[in-house]
């Protein structure tokens, strides 16, 4: 996916917050997002390729999928930290 896929998904998250919660501040989103543990859109489509192709590598022993799988989860622990 592009930045700017990732940039409307996330924007559809925070406005169904700001609607939810009925306000328009960003420091309240952000509060509501963390304490739902919500992430960003990048973050959640990384975690579930991550599943996927380990579950395809597990099936198929497909050594691509396995080095895709190693370097999903890289990219997942730097964006945690």
């Amino acid at each position: 996916m592009r930045k700017s896929q990732y940039n409307c998904l996330n924007l559809v998250i925070t406005s169904t917050f700001r609607k939810v919660f009925d306000t328009w501040s960003q420091d309240v989103v952000d509060i509501c997002l963390e304490m739902f543990n919500r992430v960003s859109a990048e973050h959640t489509v990384a975690i579930r390729k991550t599943k996927f192709l380990t579950i395809v590598s597990n099936i198929s022993g497909n050594i691509v999928c396995a080095e895709a799988t190693k370097e999903l989860t890289t990219f997942i622990t730097v964006l945690l930290h």
